[in-house]
């Protein structure tokens, strides 16, 4: 699934693994930062998951310092929406892991 993309600017997309009931997020942009906000309305209702974050450190920067990674956890559910902040050249991976 492609929940939002501009030709050229970004993309973020969402996948459902076959094996398990896990959920992968991506999301990529050009030089330019962004802030993007991401429904999980992708995810199973009534269900909550385990948000795996990875994403860029306040201080990435394609050209400057393009290793600047941060991680964070959360439980959501398909209810949230996530804002996704994007360093210049940067992006974000998010693994939903069902919560039993």
């Amino acid at each position: 699934r492609i929940p939002a993309a501009v030709i050229g600017d970004y993309v973020i997309t969402a996948r459902k693994d076959r094996a398990s009931g896990d959920w992968y997020v991506g999301a990529i942009t050009d030089e330019n930062a962004r802030e993007l906000a991401l429904s999980l309305s992708f995810l199973m209702p009534d269900r909550k998951y385990r948000a795996l974050v990875y994403k860029d450190s306040k201080d990435a920067d394609w050209q400057h310092n393009p290793a600047g990674i941060d991680y964070t956890e959360s439980i959501v559910d398909a209810s949230c929406r996530i804002n996704l902040e994007l360093a210049p050249g940067g992006g974000q991976a998010i693994r939903f892991i069902p919560v039993e």
